[in-house]
């Protein structure tokens, strides 16, 4: 077992290197960007937090994703983004 996060390990199945959550599920295949294997949702950037961004500034621009396991819905990740940024870079 290999850890990424506090919350998603490898583990090998049947000779293939699979991420885990630390629920247990399977998420899928290691060589995928764990982010692509996980339920995201988009919020308001305020939902960060009071001090994250007070004064607004941007905030028409940038979000926040929060990244979940889809089977126990553990929150996994968040990460600010701009707000066109609709997909995982994948380059």
């Amino acid at each position: 077992m290999r850890r990424l996060s506090s919350n998603l390990y490898l583990e090998l199945v049947q000779g293939k290197e699979m991420v885990h959550c630390r629920c247990g599920a399977v998420l899928g295949p290691a060589d995928k960007d764990p982010k692509t294997l996980l339920r995201m949702k988009t919020q308001d950037l305020s939902k960060a937090g009071p001090k994250v961004n007070p004064y607004k500034i941007g905030s028409n621009r940038f979000c926040l994703k929060e990244y979940y396991c889809p089977r126990c819905l553990r929150l996994i990740e968040t990460e600010v983004a701009l707000k066109e940024d609709q997909g995982i870079d994948k380059s």
